[in-house]
């Protein structure tokens, strides 16, 4: 990440792209070798694999050309990504958790109030959509980032509440790779469209907390088997 951080700035460029695919091929990487590890090729585990994937495709969209059709390919890349993750988490809940009902009403009204909450952060920082239709593509992608972050922390409360051994671990994982990764797409949505693009220090804070969030998410396939 040092390399690929140094490399990026102050454009991008084919070196970039190159250590930004090996960061990639890292997460990919580390979700495979957990899977071996633990000998875990459960449903969760396959699923979590499968959202890694897309997550290597958006980050190649997003930096391989300055393009809206290759931005376009990456956003949605990443969207049916989260969407994945979620699908991971919903369906290795009631697994570890049998009482627990799919639709909880505390857990909408958290998801619509921080939704809420980061589209009025996003017009007090002077944060401006354009087209519209940008705007609303983004608050979409809030409801399912957003969404992401409660079911990972459903999922791994769920799982320490089972008395596993290392089911603290597991919880941490889960609940701070997805808020990493709340906080990498928050701030990469500043970088885009909040006249932030020369601000290094926080594209730096964007590219550490994407990988360290979906290092942990992959490294969560070492202990749910579900």
């Amino acid at each position: 990440m040092p390399w690929y951080l140094k490399a990026l700035w102050p454009e991008k460029c084919r070196k970039s792209l190159i250590l930004k695919m090996v960061c990639a091929t890292g997460f990919v990487g580390i979700g495979a070798v957990s899977m071996h590890i633990a000998g875990n090729f459960s449903q969760f585990a396959i699923i979590m694999f499968i959202g890694a994937i897309f997550g290597w495709i958006g980050d190649y969209f997003l930096h391989a050309k300055p393009t809206n059709v290759y931005f376009a390919t990456g956003f949605v890349s990443f969207l049916i990504g989260h969407v994945v993750y979620i699908v991971a988490f919903v369906k290795a809940t009631p697994r570890l958790n049998p009482g627990y009902k799919m639709f909880n009403l505390t857990e909408v009204l958290i998801i619509i109030g921080v939704v809420i909450f980061l589209l009025a952060l996003s017009k007090l920082i002077k944060v401006k959509f354009a087209p519209k239709i940008v705007g609303y593509a983004i608050a979409v992608y809030l409801l399912v980032i957003n969404t992401m972050l409660v079911r990972a922390t459903v999922l791994g409360w769920s799982y320490y509440k089972t008395g596993a051994e290392h089911g603290f671990i597991a919880f941490l994982l889960l609940t701070c790779g997805a808020v990493f990764f709340l906080l990498s797409d928050a701030t990469l949505g500043i970088l885009s469209f909040g006249g932030q693009k020369k601000n290094y220090p926080l594209k730096i804070f964007n590219i550490l907390t994407y990988f360290w969030g979906q290092v942990m998410l992959a490294s969560s396939i070492l202990f749910i088997n579900a």
